[in-house]
């Protein structure tokens, strides 16, 4: 099994922790209660000291101690974990949940494995009578779990570039919109917009393999510039978005030209390369964050105009 470490860092990479229960997992969970005749069904995830549940369920809480966890147990390997009947289990029978007033008597759980081997949580059917499955329920059982975690493996790659390891577009406009909308009318937000120079030359002389390359580093070596909150995506096939709370546009300014400079200083899959980059800040009159953007793209078209590798507008800023 995996160390808990990178079990973790997998469920973290997923992005699928926040938000508390959705609607999408309330489907396969009723799914599974159909499919297996049972009157509850979980899809729960288990990150360092919590069970944390996907799907609604009034009669449960969303979050409880992972010690409290019957997925507890369901993750430690790669097989169902059933237990017909929980008041003979010794390692579950004193757990509140089994031993309240019609607590779980009867559980049958599978990990919801990834890809690559990590158990985030477990999809279980729960019964306050005892019971006992056959084969075709196991594989049943089976299927439900790959489908949740194929669900939810789809979903991080919506919000992940799958190049280069930034945002998607569609990941960083939704939570560029997020931070959009809450912001007061003091509050400040600054834009950054970055576009390599000369990339199709890239790609026509030296490959679409090599031009990968250099969207991989430049990502890696952008990201590694910046605190790990900040909203950083890949808007474009040569394009990347930053965006800055509680910054206006002299300190998007400031960010822009200390990346500039270091990837000027900096060789990228071998290669010298620039970019021109354009930043705007949130005016009391945009409407959305695509007005802000429109901004950004416009200054990195100035940049381009103005000889590329540098930053648009100019700034004056101290330090």
């Amino acid at each position: 099994m995996p160390n808990e470490d990178d079990r973790l860092a997998a469920l973290a990479d997923l992005h699928v922790t926040e938000g508390g229960p959705e609607a999408t997992f309330d489907r396969i969970a009723r799914i599974g209660c159909a499919a297996l005749r049972f009157p509850t069904a979980h899809i729960t995830l288990i990150s360092r000291d919590l069970r944390i549940a996907k799907n609604h369920d009034p009669s449960s809480s969303d979050e409880i101690p992972r010690n409290q966890s019957i997925c507890n147990f369901t993750i430690q390997g790669y097989e169902p974990l059933v237990i017909p009947d929980t008041l003979l289990d010794e390692r579950v029978r004193d757990f509140a949940a089994v031993k309240k007033s019609h607590g779980i008597r009867a559980y049958w759980g599978m990990p919801l494995t990834t890809r690559r081997g990590y158990n985030l949580g477990a999809f279980c059917v729960l019964d306050t009578v005892p019971r006992h499955p056959t084969q075709a329920d196991i594989e049943v059982l089976r299927d439900l779990a790959r489908l949740t975690v194929e669900c939810m493996e789809l979903r991080a790659q919506a919000r992940v570039d799958v190049l280069t390891g930034a945002a998607s577009r569609r990941a960083l406009y939704d939570e560029g919109g997020r931070l959009f909308n809450r912001l007061s009318d003091e509050d400040r937000m600054g834009c950054i917009l970055l576009d390599i120079d000369h990339f199709k030359l890239i790609n026509d002389n030296l490959g679409h393999a090599k031009g990968d390359d250099v969207l991989r580093d430049l990502a890696v070596l952008i990201h590694s510039d910046l605190r790990n909150d900040t909203p950083f995506g890949r808007i474009g096939g040569e394009e990347f978005v930053i965006l800055l709370q509680n910054e206006g546009l002299a300190g998007a300014y400031a960010v822009a030209e200390r990346l500039r400079r270091l990837l000027e200083a900096t060789r990228v899959a071998g290669l010298q390369i620039t970019a021109s980059f354009g930043v705007s800040e949130r005016l009391p009159g945009d409407a959305s964050l695509a007005d802000v953007l429109a901004r950004a793209d416009e200054q990195a078209y100035e940049a381009k105009r103005a000889g590329r590798n540098c930053t648009r507008p100019v700034l004056l800023v101290e330090g």
